[in-house]
Formats: structure tokens, C-alpha cells, sequence
């Protein structure tokens, strides 16, 4: 042990300087100091100088200077200089990386990290045959998603033959990357529950592909999971039937999703070779995340996950710090970890407020540390000791952090269930428990009340619909502002139906927006009686989601059955791209990738109606477990209440933290936790 935790830092290392640091010194072609009179210079020079050989020489350089992976190199070009271009004030520094190079090297370096994980004293022995699977399932995966490894792979090569050396050399290294996997959880197996936040610093996407590492782990246990349990459950059956529709009523389009800031753990395409790809990723790493965490809760250790949270988070505030400052921290801390989208290269705040430093997303980051806060907090209270004394000071990362997030509905949450939880534990609460939650009930209803006194009822119960119908495309021969103006005036005479009698528009309203149009109007003269779109409406004002929810409503343009089972997991193309609309928002924002904005949202995308089981059945764990002794209990709220406005899961860490989560409701107690 004491042999790998040198030899792992020393290999780790040569990883990440060795493919950036090789350079011909015999070609008498050196780096030069950055400037517009020598972008010529690299310009005629390209893959003859590397990275560190280039960056050395720019140390201290006051030009402002930024480094792009061009995936799209050759081989002999990595980890060197392929072109230099100047946009505004900034030199943009290209550097070769190479997909193929990308898929050994970052594998090499994320399976090293993972090998940094303690080994068990009990050692697992699991089928070898199970190896064979994990090359066949993802090698299918450059047959189905062409469009995506065309534009980042130039040896891309999807026939099927025995002299594609592309996809022979892939199986080859799944093969490879299934031997290591199966080697190295036998030895670590009941130890991988307590590294489960150290996903949050080693995001695990390949650079240059659509796939992520924690997927070939997690489909390793899927397959793991039938070799042992070879019964078929309500849920396999289920899920079986409800692929079958998605599968079926796909309806093919030529829209392309390159992922944008949820590659890795999305569909790029919108085929039903894809769909099936993603259908059977979908499921095994469920599968196999569920088998993981049920089979090892037994070895869970408070103080031991406390201590990574600590690490991780901390970890992640500060790589976000260096990243922003430094072009090539930036750099390497895509590289290295595997971020499916490039850290910010500023230290100032996305519209002076937001900061997500390392992370894709300022509010899942945001949820990550709120969620640290609270479970060092319910620990402390519930077993009156601080956990991990000498780590503790990496909780000062993790609050700044939080703060420069912005997340207010993290911090919010967090003091509520604070606030909730020291109340549940209160003698005032054990004798006078009805008395308080009628009271609660009472206050949060004067509180409703009150702020629908601040706004007039009509304001607050069609803001929602207002917003979607400013972004449908509603009188498409009139220019945006003449169709504001029209769109405008039926608002404020409340005359909706009408506006979708005109026939073309219609056409060009989204089945969502009609339907909830209809759903609002049939009950709209009732006074003070909301029906379901308008408390939806006044929900979205309160917590600040009017306008992405608007947005939603006026792109998600469903079908009939899409409506029951949705468009099929990781599934985005469409709701993306099918349904065209006129966006009500500045003009530099027009090419943003708009979201739902609310985790429920995407899983309706998903999952259709059966979004309300996954949901109602996380509702009755949280019932059925409530105990003020359960700190998952809290944690699990804590979790609810923020995936409601966020789309945190849409991104691997967060699902696996929310299943991590619900699942340890049940299954991680102490003995002084029953009853």
C-alpha cells in the first residue's frame, strides 16, 4: 500500500507533463514570447513546440492569452502547439489533444486516481467473464453516434470490418479499462461508498467524446448486479415495456446535440441506434449504482465521507480559483478531470452573481457545498463531537465557495433545515407537535397570501403563461417587435383563446402551451380559486423560474405517448430542437443552451406521467424514514427542495449524490437511530 501511494503520484504525474512536454530539441524551432508580431511565427510552426515549452517561455507574459484543445489533431501533434489566433484582446493558443490519445492517457489517469482509493482487508473475486461485456456494450457506441466522433476524431472510422483497426484498437482498451475495473473494486469494493463526493472533482469526461468514466464503472456493476441476482423485477419488466416505446415511437430527426456542458451523460443524436445505446447505459448504470450502494451500507463511515466531502469540495473551490487565474491551470484542470465543460477562465461573476469556478454549473456546485454545510452540521448536532478535527478547516473553501455560487436557494435550504431540524429535536416540538405544525402551516399560508396582495391575482396567476407566449413564434410574418406588441395586447385583455384561432398560429404553439392555456382559462373567472397553472404561475414569481419555465413551456412541443413515457432517458434532442421558437431575450443570449431549469421538468423530458412514481416514491421514502435521528432525512429534503429549480440531474454527479442520498434513507442507520 505504502508502495502505491508513490508510485500512483510519480506515474500520475508523467501522465500529465509527458505528453505536454515533449518537443524536438534537434529542430532548432523554440518557443517564442506571445505577440502579435509573432502569431506568424506559431502559425508556420504547428505541432513542433510544446505546450510547457511554449507556456515556460510566456510565464510572465502580461499578453492575455487563452488554451482550446483541438481534439481534432494528429497523433504526432499532441500535446503541441497546432495554431495561435487573436480575437479581440485575447491570443487564443491552440493545442492538439487528439481523441484517441485523450481516451488512453485521461483513462490511464482517472483508473491511477481510482487505484488511490484504500483496499478492503476482504477481497471480492468476480467472474472474468463479465470483462467481455463492457467492450461489446460501448464499442457500439461510435456505430450509433457518428455524427458526434466525426467532428472530433479524424480516424474516426465506424465499418464494420476486421481491418478497421479504429474500433478494433477501441474494444481493445475497453477490454483493457473492464480488466482494470474488475481488479481494482475486488480489492476496494466495500470502500467506494465512502469516496462517493470525490465525483465532484474528478468529473470523468472524455475529451473529445460523448461518454463518461463513472458510466463504464457503473454498467461494470450493472452487469455484475445480474450475474448474481439473475431474478427479473416489477422494475426490469417496467422498464423493459417502456423502452420498447421509446424505441418505437422515435421519431427520427437531423438535429445534432454536441452536449454542450452535459456531454458525457447525454444522447447527441436523435436515432434509434443512439436510443438504444443510451436505453441499455441508462439502465445498467442504475442498475449498478443501486447494487453498489444496497450491497455496501454496511461500511459506511460518517467521518470517513465527512472527510472526503471536505477534501473534494475544498479541492473544487480552489482548482476553480487557480483556473480562473492561470490559463494553463484552466488548461489542465479540464484535462486532467475530466470537466465535460471548460472551468471559467475569470474570476469575476457570470452577470454579477454567479461564480461556478470549476464546475459546469453554478447551481449543482452550489448544492454540492450547501450540501457539505448541512451534513457537518446534522452530524455535529446529532452526535455533539466535530467530525474530522483536522480536516474541519476546509469547511472555510467550501462556505466561500457557496457564497461565490450564489446559490441562494442552497443557502436558504440549508438554514431552513437547519432551522427545521433543531426544531424537530426540541422538547417544545415533542410535547406541542400539533400545535406547531398547524401553526407552520398557518404561516406559510398568511405568507402565500400576503405576497398575492403585493401583485394582483390576474398579474400572478398568468405571468407564466405570459412569458411562454412571449417566446412562441406568434405572428411569424410580423418583425419581433411588431409581434410583441400584438402578443402583448391579447395579454392584457386576457384574451388568449383567441389568439390561438389564428390557424398558423396554432401551428406554432407547442402542445404544452395549448394545453395549459386551456387548462387556465376553463377556470380563470373563479375569484381567488387557482387552478393548476396559476399556483404553478405564482410558485415560478416566488422562487424566480418564470421565465426558463416560460421557455419550457414554449419548446416542449410533446406528443400523445411522449406525454405517458416521454422521449426516452438522456433523451434532449428533441424538446432542444424540434419545435421552433421566437426567444424574447437579448441578442447575446440567443445561442444559450436553455434548460427546463428544474430537475422534475427534465425528468418529465424523461419519463413522461412516470416522472410522479419516481418522485412520489422518493416522497414516501422520505415519510416512511422520517426519524429527527435520520440525518439522510434532511439531507434528502434538502435535495427536494433544490433539484425543484435546478437541472442538477441532468449531470452525473448530482444523480449519483440524489440516488446516493434517497437510497441511504433506508439503508444507512445506526443502531441508535431505531426505534
Amino acid at each position: 500500500m505504502i508502495k502505491s501511494r508513490v508510485i500512483i503520484p510519480f506515474f500520475l504525474l508523467l501522465l500529465i507533463i509527458l505528453p505536454f512536454g515533449i518537443f524536438d530539441n534537434k529542430d532548432e524551432i523554440n518557443a517564442v514570447e506571445l505577440s502579435d508580431s509573432t502569431i506568424g511565427y506559431y502559425q508556420s510552426t504547428t505541432c513542433k513546440i510544446s505546450l510547457l515549452e511554449f507556456y515556460s517561455e510566456n510565464l510572465e507574459s502580461d499578453k492575455n492569452f487563452y488554451i482550446n484543445e483541438n481534439n481534432y489533431a494528429d497523433i504526432n501533434c499532441f500535446g503541441k502547439i497546432t495554431g495561435v489566433d487573436k480575437v479581440d484582446d485575447s491570443f487564443m493558443v491552440s493545442v492538439g489533444t487528439n481523441t484517441s490519445g485523450n481516451f488512453i492517457i485521461q483513462s490511464l489517469i482517472w483508473l491511477s486516481f481510482f487505484m488511490l482509493i484504500p483496499s478492503d482487508k476482504k477481497i471480492y473475486k468476480f467472474s472474468s467473464k463479465l470483462i467481455i461485456f463492457i467492450p461489446l456494450i460501448f464499442i457500439f457506441q461510435f456505430i450509433t453516434e457518428s455524427r458526434f466522433y466525426n467532428r472530433t476524431n479524424f480516424i474516426y472510422n465506424n465499418e464494420l470490418s476486421f481491418t478497421n483497426y479504429y474500433l478494433i484498437g477501441n474494444l481493445i482498451f475497453y477490454t483493457f479499462i473492464a480488466l482494470v475495473i474488475k481488479e481494482g473494486v475486488e480489492s476496494r469494493y466495500n470502500n467506494l461508498i465512502n469516496f462517493v463526493p470525490f465525483i465532484f472533482l474528478i468529473s470523468g469526461t472524455f475529451s473529445g467524446m460523448n461518454l463518461n468514466i463513472y458510466l463504464i464503472i457503473l454498467c461494470f456493476f450493472g452487469v455484475l448486479n445480474f450475474s448474481i441476482n439473475q431474478k427479473i423485477k416489477i422494475f426490469d419488466l417496467l422498464y423493459f415495456i417502456l423502452s420498447i416505446g421509446w424505441i418505437l415511437n422515435l421519431d427520427q430527426n437531423d438535429f445534432f446535440f454536441d452536449g454542450d456542458k452535459l456531454r458525457g451523460f447525454t444522447n447527441s443524436e436523435l436515432t434509434r441506434q443512439s436510443q438504444v445505446f443510451w436505453i441499455i447505459i441508462f439502465y445498467l448504470s442504475l442498475k449498478g449504482l443501486i447494487f453498489l450502494i444496497n450491497s455496501s451500507v454496511q461500511y459506511f463511515n460518517f467521518e470517513l465521507f465527512i472527510r472526503n466531502s471536505l477534501i473534494a469540495g475544498s479541492l473544487v473551490c480552489f482548482l476553480g480559483i487557480i483556473g480562473a487565474i492561470y490559463p494553463l491551470g484552466n488548461f489542465l484542470n479540464f484535462y486532467i478531470f475530466g470537466q465535460n465543460k471548460r472551468g471559467m477562465k475569470e474570476f469575476s461573476s457570470i452577470a454579477g452573481n454567479t461564480w461556478r469556478g470549476f464546475a459546469p454549473s453554478a447551481e449543482s456546485i452550489g448544492e454540492f457545498y450547501g450540501f457539505i454545510i448541512l451534513l457537518i452540521f446534522l452530524y455535529i448536532y446529532k452526535y455533539r463531537k466535530i467530525p474530522v478535527k483536522n480536516f474541519i478547516f476546509l469547511l472555510v473553501p467550501i462556505i466561500y465557495g457557496l457564497y461565490r455560487s450564489n446559490n441562494f436557494a442552497s443557502i436558504s435550504s440549508v438554514l431552513l433545515i437547519v432551522f427545521l431540524s433543531i426544531l424537530v429535536h426540541s422538547y417544545l416540538f415533542e410535547k406541542y407537535k400539533k400545535i406547531i405544525v398547524i401553526g407552520l402551516i398557518l404561516f406559510i399560508t398568511a405568507g402565500f397570501y400576503y405576497f398575492t396582495q403585493i401583485r394582483t391575482y390576474e398579474y400572478l396567476s398568468t405571468e407564466l403563461v405570459y412569458e411562454a407566449t412571449l417566446h412562441q413564434n406568434f405572428y411569424p410574418r410580423s418583425e419581433a417587435y411588431s409581434s410583441y406588441l400584438q402578443v402583448e395586447k391579447k395579454m392584457i385583455e386576457r384574451d388568449l383563446n383567441t389568439l390561438l384561432i389564428d390557424e398558423e398560429n396554432r401551428e406554432n404553439a407547442s402542445s404544452t402551451y395549448r394545453f395549459l392555456v386551456n387548462l387556465l382559462t376553463v377556470n380563470f373567472n373563479i375569484p381567488l380559486v387557482p387552478n393548476i397553472v396559476a399556483f404553478i404561475s405564482m410558485i415560478s414569481l416566488i422562487i424566480n423560474r418564470t421565465e426558463m419555465w416560460g421557455i419550457f413551456i414554449a419548446k416542449f412541443n410533446p406528443s400523445f405517448v411522449e406525454v405517458i413515457i416521454g422521449s426516452g432517458p438522456l433523451q434532449l434532442n428533441k424538446y432542444l430542437y424540434n419545435h421552433k421558437i421566437r426567444l424574447d431575450v437579448p441578442k447575446e443570449k440567443l445561442e444559450s443552451l436553455y434548460l427546463p431549469h428544474s430537475s422534475l421538468l427534465d425528468l418529465y423530458i424523461y419519463f413522461g406521467m412516470f416522472t410522479f412514481l419516481i418522485v412520489g416514491y422518493g416522497i414516501y421514502l422520505i415519510f416512511k424514514n422520517f426519524n429527527q435521528k435520520n440525518i439522510f432525512v434532511f439531507l434528502s429534503i434538502f435535495l427536494v427542495l433544490n433539484i425543484i429549480k435546478s437541472d442538477s440531474i441532468l449531470y452525473i454527479h448530482s444523480s449519483v449524490l440524489v440516488i446516493f442520498t434517497f437510497l441511504g434513507l433506508e439503508k444507512i442507520k445506526d443502531p441508535d437511530d431505531i426505534e
